[in-house]
């Protein structure tokens, strides 16, 4: 299953970074992002909440992730940079505007618009682009104990100081918050939700070789759930992001070896997410200077 594409396109003696991926079903929306050396200069969100009222299609989904890729692509490798600014600013006000608005609506109208607005973009250098583009692949990965990742050969994609998925996030006023109470002398709320939960040391220190072990879990029985996917993502400020994959074994664990980056200036942080069912859970940690 292809979860996004990586290209690094060179204008002006300037290599730009175009990343591509699927934010999951969950979360319908298909993110790319142009980076400058781990600066975000651009973003683009397409909904394709659309694909999720029937059966699901995934060849569907595979064709838009890479007709988007290819269209950012083509428009960074004509010099229109700016346009790609004005295009997220554009799409953030509107954003802001439309909080109101119902979601499914305002998710198939910004599908229609964001497709139309594209093939209009840069259709005049897409075909030149088909060679460009490069899956990502998915790596190999143990659930034991014994092997290590090489980390020069893994998948860099996205994540700097601001992180993709944070783009346009919105904070809550405090009275959109209900307080619940004190829980103590009093029976415990159940749920199904997802949860993960970190083995080993999280105080991280650039340089540093780490092997860590997580364990997923779901409800407030904190059943074990296998064959979830786990994804490490280490990135920061003044170094190319990483990005790791595991999956669970049948008891919900998993683990990952990884080279945390040297680094003695910026902020950089350690993001792991579970997904499985269709629902994600994230953990971050900080990453300090060494």
């Amino acid at each position: 299953m292809i979860t996004g594409f990586n290209t690094d396109i060179e204008f002006e003696g300037v290599t730009y970074h175009v990343q591509t991926e699927d934010k999951g079903r969950s979360r319908p929306i298909i993110l790319s992002l142009v980076y400058d050396r781990g600066t975000i200069l651009a973003s683009k969100r397409l909904p394709y909440d659309d694909l999720l009222v029937d059966e699901f299609d995934e060849k569907l989904l595979t064709e838009r992730l890479q007709k988007q890729h290819r269209l950012i692509c083509a428009a960074v490798q004509a010099g229109r940079i700016e346009e790609l600014k004005q295009m997220t600013a554009r799409s953030a006000d509107a954003a802001k505007k439309n909080l109101d608005s119902n979601f499914e609506v305002a998710a198939t109208a910004s599908n229609r618009k964001s497709v139309s607005s594209q093939n209009s973009l840069v259709v005049s250098v897409e075909n030149n682009l088909y060679n460009l583009e490069s899956p990502i692949p998915r790596p190999f990965f143990e659930t034991g104990n014994e092997s290590f990742f090489d980390v020069a050969d893994e998948s860099m994609i996205d994540g700097v100081s601001i992180i993709g998925d944070e783009l346009g996030e919105i904070i809550l006023p405090e009275e959109a918050v209900e307080v619940l109470g004190n829980l103590d002398g009093s029976a415990r709320p159940t749920n199904n939700k997802l949860s993960i939960e970190i083995l080993g040391e999280t105080n991280f220190k650039g340089g540093e070789r780490r092997t860590l072990g997580f364990m997923v879990c779901r409800g407030s029985e904190r059943k074990v759930v296998g064959d979830a996917q786990i994804m490490v993502k280490i990135i920061g400020s003044s170094f190319r992001p990483l990005i790791f994959h595991a999956s669970t074994d049948s008891n919900g664990l998993a683990t990952v070896n990884f080279q945390l980056p040297s680094f003695t200036t910026g902020r950089a942080a350690f993001l792991v997410r579970a997904m499985n069912d269709g629902e994600e859970v994230e953990m971050r940690r900080s990453i300090a200077h060494g």
